[in-house]
């Protein structure tokens, strides 16, 4: 019996060691490391400081070298916690390269964008999208939000119609009944544990215990969306459940959504369904 306890407790530490080394992640990637991961890719990316009424937020751009001036524009929000390094994938990728301008933005209090100083406000967070589009020329965009950047994405076309082409919103989490918070989430909330964790994960437990007040707060704007919004999402996602799929189709107009199911996938549908996503980009690219 000796001998269970003494394996059960190491099994404990080694569980809560694994959770702690991962929460102490930064989920962020330096310039330098921008620079090679595009490098090697044969892209180039261009690293942006851009200001916003809450002073400035860093951005990875990259383009094709023959991309037309007018070319559509692309903005990759990421979830929580995350950075533009969420989406580098699709930035490096030659024919999304060739259509399009694209744009992953460090939210605000992730990344390299007021890194730690968490912005729980929808609002905010969608009004300095806003001011990102804004950087570039007055051009609408074509915004890509994973998990909490979905209902963000939302609410910049909520409440800056004209500056917006569509929204792509994966596994996004904007339902605020069913806004689901696990026993993880308490370290960044304790003051006892949350100095062990890194900045990026006490800026997500900060935005995970305001999330469902926040999407209360935007709930009425579902309704009043008036440009096109596909909606993607797996039936195995544990993290945003399904039930976030119906809160869309009963409040985004029918006539501006689409939906897409997903069976087999779960929450991280931009990381493991990338072809998947990619084509759903280039059918809003072909409408753009």
């Amino acid at each position: 019996m000796k001998i269970l306890v003494r394996i059960l407790l190491g099994l404990a530490i080694l569980a809560l060691a694994f959770v702690i080394v991962n929460m102490r992640m930064g989920f962020r990637t330096s310039d330098a490391g921008t620079e090679r991961y595009f490098t090697k890719r044969n892209a180039r990316a261009s690293i942006r400081k851009i200001p916003v009424k809450y002073s400035e937020i860093r951005a990875v751009e990259t383009r094709g070298e023959d991309l037309a001036p007018d070319a559509p524009l692309i903005i990759f929000i990421h979830g929580a916690p995350g950075s533009a390094n969420n989406f580098f994938k699709y930035q490096a990728d030659s024919l999304l390269r060739s259509r399009a301008m694209m744009v992953s933005i460090d939210r605000l209090g992730y990344g390299y964008s007021h890194y730690g100083r968490s912005e729980v406000s929808i609002a905010k967070q969608a009004e300095t999208v806003k001011d990102g589009i804004d950087y570039y020329g007055g051009r609408k965009a074509i915004l890509v939000g994973h998990s909490y950047g979905g209902p963000i994405a939302a609410k910049v076309a909520m409440d800056y119609p004209e500056r917006v082409q569509s929204v792509l919103m994966l596994a996004p989490v904007n339902d605020p009944d069913n806004e689901k918070i696990f026993w993880f989430a308490h370290f960044g909330h304790w003051k006892a544990t949350k100095w062990m964790l890194s900045p990026a994960w006490q800026v997500s437990g900060d935005e995970k215990f305001s999330h469902a007040e926040e999407l209360q707060k935007i709930a009425a704007g579902w309704k009043e969306i008036r440009v096109p919004v596909v909606h993607m999402h797996g039936d195995k996602d544990s993290l945003a459940p399904p039930v976030n799929m119906e809160f869309s189709k009963k409040n985004i107009p029918p006539d501006m959504l689409r939906m897409e199911r997903m069976p087999k996938a779960g929450h991280l549908i931009p990381f493991l369904n990338f072809d998947t996503v990619r084509g759903e980009i280039l059918k809003l690219l072909d409408k753009a």
